[in-house]
């Protein structure tokens, strides 16, 4: 039996929440993407949330309300990577983070857990991961950030 949990060609790698504006080749039109709720989520994942506006199309006005999110690996799949696929940028290096955020304007995280693996061999390397250049206006409420034994 396989422990891999998706076809590689498949978009994504294991992220709970992906948002993102990139167009699906280069002749598309960026769009934007504004007012999204997310509320009482719980989930067990190999990566971390992934939201990612772009230049021509900002993230906006995104609230999560109420997640409780564990990261963890318990598959063989190379992690450090976040997947703008089909268009943009293709699969990328990057630290691996609790959430990944580019090109946004207004984000409430309000009454978040995250729990992390403390095995050393998956290390994590950031709760939240953004640039203060494309990245404005957040809000965090009752947030938390902890290791969990396995």
């Amino acid at each position: 039996m396989s422990t891999r949990c998706y076809d590689h060609p498949w978009w994504g790698r294991a992220e709970p929440i992906y948002v993102t504006t990139c167009p699906r080749h280069s002749k598309s039109k960026e769009g934007s993407i504004s007012n999204l709720f997310f509320v009482h989520i719980t989930s067990t994942s190999e990566n971390g949330v992934f939201l990612s506006g772009s230049k021509g199309g900002l993230l906006s006005d995104l609230r999560f309300i109420n997640l409780d999110l564990t990261y963890r690996r318990w598959t063989n799949n190379d992690g450090g990577l976040v997947d703008y696929r089909p268009g943009c940028q293709g699969l990328v290096k990057h630290n691996t983070a609790g959430i990944i955020m580019e090109h946004i304007n207004g984000l409430v995280i309000d009454n978040v857990n995250m729990r992390w693996s403390d095995d050393p061999l998956r290390q994590w390397n950031d709760s939240l991961d953004f640039r203060s250049t494309t990245v404005n206006n957040i809000s965090l409420l009752n947030f938390h950030s902890s290791l969990y034994k396995q």
